[in-house]
This record gives structure tokens, C-alpha cells and sequence, in this order.
């Protein structure tokens, strides 16, 4: 393996900088935590939450059907039409999560380990319209992650309780439906920015076993907010790159920011990522994109106008509420600077280490032309504006208490479509390497609150 890694002249010295900064931190914030002062990072930086996997034998199994799934469709997926390589990758996930050694584990945990979930309070609705109509008036009432977001992501719950009679499993299987569409969006994302057909089916399986994706997307409402997200990014992108509006895009983009806010207050981030590419294009005289997100924008605050008069739940209020909830100080900076500074740095930590090892060796390796990591520059304006929004969202303090690997999904379709043009057996080899990850990640720990 090394030595084939080595002719393929994979960034090896960046790859061990990396896991030495890495251990170097993890060694000095953890003593600094002990002996010094308190960072408001967890035991093991840059990790929010991180148990130890159950290590049951049928776990083991399930890890080891990962792997061999995973290296069986590397070595076949030319050959494979993308409806194979869609059930391909949702089975990936799959086998990825029962890695955790059962049904319960992988699928219910998720909903009601220690009893502070949305599905807490969703047992709670007896009436929806009445519920979400004192939503802001009950918001201390509610447990930590209802109370910070938007009403809609409980009712989401509370929908699929009613759907499934009450069972989690079924509501887990409805989670996971919604969440696989991210397979045809992101292949739709790729196709946009004109990747060649047989390049997505290996970026779709990548996708599909970057350590965030394969550890999230199986049972989380950032999972769902990774789907509606891709919705906004494939009519947005149709539009950026025709540089003309279109009917299909505009709706895409609506519908997907709509959604995205319903779901989470990060749904700014939207917002925040279409400012950026808006002033960048307008700067060289497209207008595009400046009028799509205009009228997004306006279909979205329709929407929640028409939500307030219907059932008298003020989005703007609730985000304000829940705000100071999280940060009943005000901004951290100004009154915890030592939290602000490390928790800024556990929540890029966190991001980085579940893009894979791999990818941080490359991405970091960017003065090496011979990879063609930054090739295209449609892909590198559109994935810049997505890091820089992000960016000026973690400077406000955003994600305080991290978590960042799961709450920021939505930032690894730009990571990917930096992929493009890097060089064909570069990209083997960062599959290979990150689908190893994934595998020891799955099979020794547990990543959910």
C-alpha cells in the first residue's frame, strides 16, 4: 500500500504534519484544560462528542462489509449504471453506521439516547397548531437542540411519529429517505459544473464514505439540511454558470433555502454564501446570481410571513430567542476570549479531520500544480464563497458548543467539488485512504450525542 502511495506521489510529509498537529494539539489543549484554563473544548480535541464503539462482534462484521463494499465498488463502479452506484452508496452508509453493532445503536440512539432530543419533545405535541402557536412563549421548557432551532425541525419528528405510528424506526427510515437524495443532488451539483460521468461515480462513492457524510447522514435532521441545501446549491449553480436565470434554477434555489430555513437557523449560511457570490459577480458584471438570490430571498421571507399569519410562530423572533439561549452573554469574544478562540479552533478541527486526513494532505498540499486540486476557476469561485461564508459565521461565534463535523455537512459538497480535476490516480488513492478512515472511525467509536 505505502509503496504504491508513493508513486503515485501522494503528500505524505503534509499527511504526517497533519496528524502531528493534530496529537500535538489534542495533548496541549487537554493539558491546558487540566492544569491551566478552562478552552471549552471536550477530552479529545478537535472531537464535540466521541464515545467508545460498543466493539460488538457483529459491529466488527458490518465495519469489515464497509470496507469490502467500498473497495469492490472502487474497483468496479466504471462498469456500474448510477442507479448501482446511488444504492451503492446509500448501502455504504448503511453498513457504515450498524458498524456501531445494532438496529438500536445505528437507527433509535440517535432519536432517544438520554432523552434531550427533538423526539423528547416531539412526544409531547398533542395538538401541532397549538404547540407551534406557544412555541416562543415555551421555549425554556423545551430540551437544548428544540429550543435552538427553528419549530419545523420538531414537527418534523412529530410528522413522521404520526406517519409511522409512533415507531422510531420507521421515523429513522423516513430520515434516511429524505437524506440519500443528497446522492442524485450532488451528482446533479457535479453535472452542473460539467464533471464527466465517469468522474462523479467516484466522487459519489468518495461522498459516501467521507467520515462526516458515512457517520451522519444515516439518522440526523443535519442530514436532511445537507439535502435541501444541495436543492438550493443545484439551482444556484445552474444559474452561476449559464450566468442567465432560469425558471428551474430560481425554484430550486427557493424551495431549497425555504426548506433549509425551516429547518435551522444555519440556513444564514445560505444566505451568507450567495452574498459572497453575488458581490464576486457582480464585480465582474453578471447579474445572475445577484437577481436569483434576490428572488429567493423574497420567496423565503414570503413564506414566513405567510407561516406568522397562519400559525402565529415568528420565525425572527424565534431566532433571537434561541440565540440568547445559546449565548445568554452576548457575543463570546467580548466576555470569554480564551472559549472563542479554542472553540474556533475545535469547530475547523473537527470539519477538517471528518473530510479524512487524506483530503487535509491535499488541500494543503495546494503549491503542488501536478495534482490540478484548484484547476477550474468556476469551482474554485463557487466552493471559496462557501468556505468564506462559513467562515465569517464561525467569526460571529457560531457553534460554540462544536459539533461542527454534523452541523456543518452542508460544507462537504464544496470540498468535493474541488475534486474535479485532480489527477485520476491521486483521487484512487484519496478514496482508498479516506474509506480506511472511515472504517477505523466507525469501528471504534460513536459520534452522537
Amino acid at each position: 500500500m505505502m509503496k504504491y502511495v508513493g508513486k503515485t506521489n501522494f503528500p505524505l510529509k503534509v499527511f504526517s504534519i497533519a496528524i502531528f498537529i493534530w496529537i500535538f494539539l489534542a495533548v496541549s489543549i487537554f493539558l491546558l484544560n487540566k492544569y491551566v484554563v478552562f478552552t471549552g473544548n471536550n477530552l479529545v480535541f478537535p472531537f464535540s462528542v466521541i464515545y467508545p464503539s460498543s466493539f460488538l462482534l457483529v459491529g466488527s462484521l458490518f465495519c469489515l462489509l464497509f470496507l469490502g463494499t467500498g473497495l469492490l465498488a472502487f474497483l468496479h463502479y466504471e462498469k456500474l449504471n448510477f442507479f448501482w452506484i446511488f444504492l451503492i452508496c446509500v448501502v455504504l452508509i448503511i453498513l457504515g453506521n450498524m458498524g456501531q453493532g445494532n438496529v438500536d445503536i445505528a437507527f433509535l440512539q440517535p432519536f432517544y439516547y438520554k432523552g434531550r432530543q427533538y423526539y423528547t419533545d416531539a412526544l409531547n405535541i398533542t395538538d401541532w397548531q397549538l404547540w407551534i402557536q406557544n412555541f416562543n412563549k415555551n421555549l425554556e421548557s423545551f430540551q437544548l437542540h428544540t429550543k435552538t432551532h427553528p419549530p419545523y425541525t420538531t414537527l418534523l419528528h412529530y410528522a413522521f411519529m404520526e406517519l409511522f405510528n409512533g415507531s422510531i424506526l420507521g421515523m429513522s427510515l423516513g430520515f434516511l429517505a429524505i437524506s440519500v437524495l443528497s446522492f442524485p443532488l450532488m451528482n446533479l451539483l457535479m453535472k452542473n459544473f460539467n464533471i464527466d460521468a465517469q468522474r462523479r461515480k467516484l466522487l459519489l462513492l468518495f461522498f459516501a464514505v467521507i467520515p462526516s457524510v458515512n457517520i451522519y447522514l444515516l439518522v440526523s435532521i443535519d442530514a436532511i439540511v445537507l439535502t435541501s441545501t444541495l436543492l438550493f446549491l443545484c439551482g444556484i449553480s445552474q444559474i452561476y454558470i449559464q450566468n442567465k436565470l432560469n425558471f428551474v434554477g430560481v425554484l430550486m434555489a427557493s424551495a431549497g433555502l425555504i426548506i433549509t430555513n425551516m429547518l435551522t437557523f444555519s440556513g444564514l449560511f445560505l444566505l451568507a454564501f450567495v452574498g459572497v457570490l453575488s458581490l464576486i459577480t457582480l464585480y465582474k458584471k453578471n447579474f445572475a446570481v445577484f437577481f436569483a438570490a434576490v428572488i429567493s430571498f423574497i420567496f423565503t421571507v414570503g413564506f414566513f410571513y405567510f407561516s406568522f399569519e397562519y400559525t402565529g410562530s415568528n420565525h425572527l423572533t424565534t431566532f433571537f430567542e434561541a440565540s440568547h439561549s445559546e449565548n445568554p452573554k452576548g457575543f463570546m469574544l467580548l466576555h470569554s476570549p480564551v472559549i472563542y478562540f479554542f472553540t474556533r479552533l475545535e469547530d475547523i478541527g473537527e470539519i477538517l479531520i471528518f473530510l479524512s486526513f487524506a483530503y487535509v494532505a491535499y488541500f494543503f498540499s495546494f503549491k503542488n500544480r501536478n495534482f490540478y486540486l484548484f484547476k477550474d476557476k468556476q469551482v474554485n469561485t463557487f466552493s471559496f464563497s462557501g468556505l468564506i461564508a462559513l467562515g465569517l459565521m464561525l467569526l460571529t461565534g457560531a457553534y460554540g458548543t462544536g459539533e461542527t463535523a454534523r452541523a456543518c455537512l452542508y460544507i462537504v459538497p464544496f470540498f468535493v467539488l474541488f475534486l474535479k480535476d485532480l489527477r485520476q490516480e491521486k483521487l484512487n488513492v484519496l478514496f482508498v485512504m479516506c474509506l480506511l478512515q472511515t472504517f477505523g472511525m466507525q469501528l471504534i467509536g460513536n459520534y452522537y450525542w
